[in-house]
């Protein structure tokens, strides 16, 4: 697994952009409580939620936020990009849509814990 990750923005109007995949692309929704990411993708969505956040959230604190506000942030729609392995962590905020993808190297479904009591 590479120590970087340098990380994109798509900002789109609506839904998750055709654009951004090929015209074949599987995209499958998944849900972000089912998933771990590294702690360089980590740090990619925390300084991707300052930049949305300072360019479009006027009076907003970026430099408050913490590592579990921004995946929070990003967290509103997830999916798993089936020919690349990518993981695209969506956003959405006053009509826009924020998309940040993730490579497949650096993240993971969870472990199947089994019922926990």
């Amino acid at each position: 697994m590479s120590n970087s990750l340098k990380h994109e923005i798509w900002r789109e109007d609506s839904v998750v952009s055709e654009a951004m995949f090929s015209e074949n692309s599987m995209l499958h929704e998944l849900d972000f409580q089912d998933l771990a990411i590294s702690t360089v993708a980590v740090k990619a969505v925390l300084d991707a939620a300052k930049a949305v956040m300072e360019k479009f959230m006027p009076g907003s604190r970026p430099e408050k936020l913490s590592a579990s506000q921004a995946i929070a942030l990003f967290a509103d729609r997830v999916f798993w990009e089936e020919d690349t392995g990518k993981l695209i962590l969506c956003s959405d905020y006053d009509h826009r849509s924020f998309c940040l993808p993730i490579p497949s190297d650096h993240w993971h479904l969870k472990s199947n814990l089994g019922i926990i009591q």
